[in-house]
């Protein structure tokens, strides 16, 4: 989680960070995100269907979408996000 809220506060004024919670332990989420202070939109996937349509099969997984809904990178690592961002932000200018 920590990665995530430096990418968020990196990027806050160019990109949109969301998280998406796995359907088993929803009901944990919201104290999850308040005692962790996480400053970006966090969703609950009830019914598993944004798992199902990005096919995330790990935990986290992350996907960047551009401005105009283009999936432009998917099933990163943590690792590898910055630079996924990074060629983004650089390819859109």
């Amino acid at each position: 989680m920590p990665h995530l809220i430096e990418i968020h506060n990196k990027y806050k004024d160019r990109v949109v960070l969301i998280g998406v919670h796995s359907k088993s332990g929803g009901d944990k989420m919201a104290a999850f995100v308040k005692e962790n202070k996480i400053p970006y939109p966090v969703a609950h996937d009830a019914e598993g269907k944004t798992q199902k349509a990005f096919v995330a099969d790990s935990f986290p997984d992350y996907f960047v979408i551009d401005k105009k809904g283009v999936l432009r990178v998917a099933d990163l690592a943590n690792s590898e996000l910055d630079k996924a961002i990074e060629a983004m932000l650089k390819e859109e200018g």
